[in-house]
């Protein structure tokens, strides 16, 4: 009955309402938590820009960190990589983190910088940036998987001006040619080049209808089709084309620096032993209480609400999509450390404080406890704010974890004990004053 009579207490069932909503929270996503590539294995790359930013390329483009994240997070999205964090450090430097994907394949969707370059012998007709838009990879009738795109009016002209010079440098006049498909087999005149980061993807002449609109009719067709080829892989080149070209180029190179990576196995091992660490920690946590207490009653609630915390700070962490890695366990840990000092200071101030009033000694304790908030928060903020990667997940679930503890734990605890005392379920001590030593009757002074 007394334990149902705690449950009638307003912050504890507060507490009971954040529990439920973060068990509801982690039920609906899929996964419920999100875990870091040191967990669930996978690769950290460490990037360096080719110029420091913000830059100005020959073009005229100011690039800055921003952009170069806007680009990359577009470019894997589209790709379907699920998992994955980019970090800048610096002006200079990113760190990039891959959940369950191989070190290779990684650094090939870092390095690829987009560029496209489309030649017409040695004249360049258009570029990424004259592109309009760019439609889904499709199969064509000929089992090619292509990437259908649309350029703008300018290029396509330029398009059709440089087919026409290079038909008179092949000693054509355009108004003498009656059989277009012949152009198409002529070997005097060079193919179109498709060329994806200075590398060539495809090649092909200029089709009998094409060189029809162009000398007969006057017009510069926009919509061109990149053809990668009919294996299966090349169905993967064809869809990481598109993205690509959808994202847009980078207007610098990265360079990767370094590679780490964990193995799947490795990471569950990792996440197993961080479980066992934490549970061994709670166990330390609750034997440390009783031996100063001497009393299950207060133990109990101290144990209770810090495995609540660390479900409202996984709840949170799966709301917002958090990556949960090594570091943010550790943060998790420090987090429920401090919520377990925060609770021995306030049962020492209901317990052995009994010369002022219960109103008082809570007052007293959340004066201590607030003011340690403030001090850790103060001191982690700047960590999430310029830190690196695993800083900032430190940084992140200790914030988390304290401003949890002084808004939903701390109270709720400190209701349960202030109830407790008062029924009598666990005795305080007066505390005691020392008094000044009396004279014995007769003493005299020589």
């Amino acid at each position: 009955m007394r334990a149902l009579q705690i449950l009638y207490l307003r912050r504890v069932q507060i507490l009971l309402l954040a529990v439920a909503l973060s068990l509801l929270i982690m039920g609906v996503n899929e996964p419920p938590l999100s875990l870091g590539w040191d967990l669930a294995g996978g690769t950290e790359l460490r990037v360096k820009t080719e110029h420091p930013l913000p830059y100005t390329a020959p073009d005229g483009t100011q690039v800055t960190m921003d952009m170069v994240v806007e680009i990359l997070t577009k470019r894997l999205n589209g790709l379907g990589v699920k998992d994955f964090s980019i970090s800048p450090w610096g002006n200079q430097y990113l760190i990039i983190d891959f959940a369950g994907m191989p070190a290779e394949k990684a650094r090939e969707l870092v390095e690829r910088q987009g560029k496209l370059v489309v030649k017409l012998g040695n004249i360049t007709i258009f570029t990424g940036k004259d592109l309009e838009k760019v439609s889904p990879y499709t199969k064509s009738m000929e089992g090619s998987w292509e990437v259908p795109f649309t350029i703008n009016a300018e290029a396509a002209e330029r398009f059709r001006q440089a087919a026409l010079q290079v038909l008179r440098e092949a000693g054509i006049e355009p108004g003498s040619v009656t059989d277009f498909d012949a152009l198409e087999r002529d070997p005097r005149i060079p193919q179109v080049e498709m060329y994806l980061d200075d590398k060539l993807v495809h090649s092909a002449p200029i089709g009998g209808s094409l060189w029809q609109e162009f000398i007969v009719s006057g017009k510069a067709p926009r919509s061109l089709v990149l053809t990668t080829g009919s294996r299966p892989e090349d169905e993967e080149e064809a869809k990481s084309v598109e993205v690509v070209l959808r994202s847009g180029a980078l207007p610098l190179k990265l360079e990767v620096l370094s590679t780490s990576t964990v193995p799947p196995e490795l990471g569950m091992k990792f996440a197993r032993n961080a479980a066992i660490a934490g549970l061994a920690a709670i166990l330390t946590v609750a034997l440390v209480v009783f031996l100063r207490y001497r009393a299950p009653m207060v133990v109990l609630p101290i144990i209770a609400t810090g495995v609540s915390e660390v479900i409202i700070i996984l709840g949170i962490a799966s709301l917002i999509r958090w990556d949960l890695d090594l570091a943010a366990i550790a943060g998790i840990i420090a987090a429920v450390g401090t919520g377990v000092d925060d609770q021995i200071v306030i049962t020492d101030e209901v317990l052995f404080q009994r010369v002022y009033s219960m109103r008082s000694r809570i007052k007293r304790a959340f004066f201590i406890i607030f003011s340690a908030w403030f001090t850790t928060v103060a001191a982690m903020f700047p960590l999430f704010i310029i830190g690196m990667a695993a800083l900032r997940g430190f940084a992140l679930t200790t914030i988390l974890g304290v401003t949890v503890g002084v808004l939903i734990t701390r109270p709720a605890y400190a209701s349960v004990v202030e109830h407790l005392f008062s029924r009598g379920d666990v005795k305080g001590k007066k505390a005691k004053t020392r008094e000044k030593p009396r004279k014995k009757k007769g003493a005299r002074r020589r």
